[in-house]
């Protein structure tokens, strides 16, 4: 099952809600206001985190806040705790850095928030994911877009993989793009960039001005999957799977194209949970129709208020990555790339400016690093 939806934005717009009255440390004030739950844990090194945050029922807004000061922890099914204290960024809970899941291993979850509210997953088992076997690549042109579209050519990737003879496998395909970047900031409208406040500063009367700022440095722009591709083994358990469509890529350019290329075992309370999502959007046409039911969480639970509802889904998988480069020059003569185009100037010093800087720092976020990706080649 695919459905052509940013799966980082599908989370964004899960955690967003209508305009509501500001809380402090998840003191609801208004009976649409949800918890909201993005966790995980995998049997990768360091990949443990929980977000938590105040939610709308209506998702067709952008407020959101951060729920601080909860403790949050999770318990195997030996009994051994692992605390996850809050990091510096607000709402985000991390384990230790060596701490991860393990293939057999069963998970709960649990949170308290500051005012005595408590919550708990459901124990979710990690399953065992197989390997990948092959990743084949394949140019494909959608005639039903014209040429100079971005979204006619594009690159298929397919994965072949033997699936278990256990019953009851689910599996969830995701991928991570990086591309050098070279301008680290985009200021409109005759707005000029503040190296003080690192934000771009408008002037009292907009103008059509656009100005480019370099990095200053080493920096790579990132990009996520553009499908919410899942897959269950119902009617295939026990089989080889080849040629499974995980992900498309575009044709904007002819230089390689790097990628970090994961495929996850996933629970069947994760699957439910993105495959009522997927339904939805296919069903209206993008998440803003999805009703907010179709968001409550399948595996967490309120221990203090049974009617509560939770948004979010508490996610236990095992992953296996690959590193792949796309060969993007094998394409038919008459199909061109559909470069991106940087609009307005590159802003740059003059030698009589004294004091001016026009190189921006590559700070570190979602879609940005100054970090080189894990098998980076130049």
């Amino acid at each position: 099952m695919k459905t052509k939806f940013p799966i980082y934005i599908i989370l964004l717009f899960v955690l967003v809600g209508s305009c509501i009255t500001p809380i402090s440390d998840f003191t609801q004030v208004s009976s649409t206001s949800f918890l909201t739950v993005e966790a995980s844990i995998t049997d990768q090194v360091g990949s443990q985190r929980v977000k938590l945050y105040s939610s709308s029922e209506k998702i067709t807004g952008s407020y959101f806040l951060p729920i601080t000061k909860a403790k949050v922890y999770i318990v195997d099914e030996k009994g051994i705790r692992e605390d996850f204290p809050e990091s510096s960024t607000k709402g985000t809970y991390l384990s230790s850095a060596k701490y991860s899941g393990r293939v057999g291993g069963t998970y709960t979850l649990n949170i308290e928030t500051v005012d005595g509210r408590k919550y708990q997953s459901q124990a979710e088992t990690m399953k065992p994911v197989p390997e990948i076997e092959n990743l084949i690549t394949r140019f494909e042109i959608l005639d039903n877009y014209a040429k100079g579209d971005q979204r006619r050519g594009g690159f298929n990737l397919y994965v072949d993989f033997q699936d278990p003879s256990t019953v009851g496998d689910n599996y969830q395909w995701y991928w991570k793009h990086y591309e050098r970047a070279y301008i680290c900031e985009t200021c409109q409208g005759g707005a000029t960039y503040d190296f003080k406040t690192n934000t771009c500063v408008s002037p009292r009367v907009p103008t059509e001005q656009t100005l480019n700022y370099r990095c200053d440095g080493n920096c790579w722009d990132i990009s996520f999957s553009t499908d919410l591709n899942i897959f269950s083994d119902s009617y295939l358990n026990g089989q080889r799977i080849t040629g499974k469509q995980v992900a498309r890529v575009p044709y904007d350019g002819v230089a390689p194209y790097y990628l970090q290329f994961e495929q996850r075992a996933i629970t069947r309370n994760s699957y439910n949970y993105y495959q009522g999502l997927s339904a939805q959007i296919q069903n209206n046409g993008t998440l803003f129709d999805v009703p907010a039911e179709t968001k409550f969480s399948f595996n967490i639970k309120s221990t203090t208020n049974s009617t509560e509802k939770i948004l979010g889904i508490f996610d236990v998988y095992s992953v296996r990555k690959r590193i792949f480069y796309i060969d993007r020059t094998q394409v038919p003569k008459d199909e061109a790339p559909v470069s991106k185009i940087l609009q307005g100037d590159i802003f740059s010093c003059q030698p009589t400016q004294v004091g001016c800087k026009d190189l921006v720092q590559c700070f570190e976020g979602l879609y940005r690093t100054p970090f080189k990706p894990e098998g980076w080649k130049e």
